[in-house]
């Protein structure tokens, strides 16, 4: 992802619905043979020198674990592992879009 592509901070979850500062992600972590064990995630704007990224951290932290185009570096911009369970602001007016199938997924 190039620098004009980082700067619009426009993300998606699995489902297609928009990522918002504010908004809780339920994260896929690992797997058992019987359970899923999930993070939960706060998506917070980490101001840095150049510009505001939208960036992630744990609930009992204030210092951000992680940046979204990093986790995000597909051509739609979508965060795989994520869903929005929470939204801080629920007035908002959120894009969608209907994530494609990769060549993968399909067989």
């Amino acid at each position: 992802m190039n620098l004009e592509g980082r700067k619009s901070n426009i993300y998606f979850d699995k489902t297609g619905k928009q990522i918002l500062e504010g908004d809780l992600l339920q994260v896929f972590h690992f797997r058992t043979r019987r359970k899923i064990y999930y993070m939960y995630q706060i998506v917070v704007i980490e101001n840095t020198n150049e510009f505001p990224v939208m960036a992630c951290r744990s609930i009992y932290s204030e210092k951000p674990h992680y940046r979204l185009y990093v986790v995000c570096d597909n051509e739609q911009r979508i965060y795989k592992d994520a869903k929005v369970i929470y939204e801080r602001n629920y007035q908002n007016k959120r894009l969608k879009i209907k994530p494609i199938k990769e060549a993968t997924e399909l067989k």
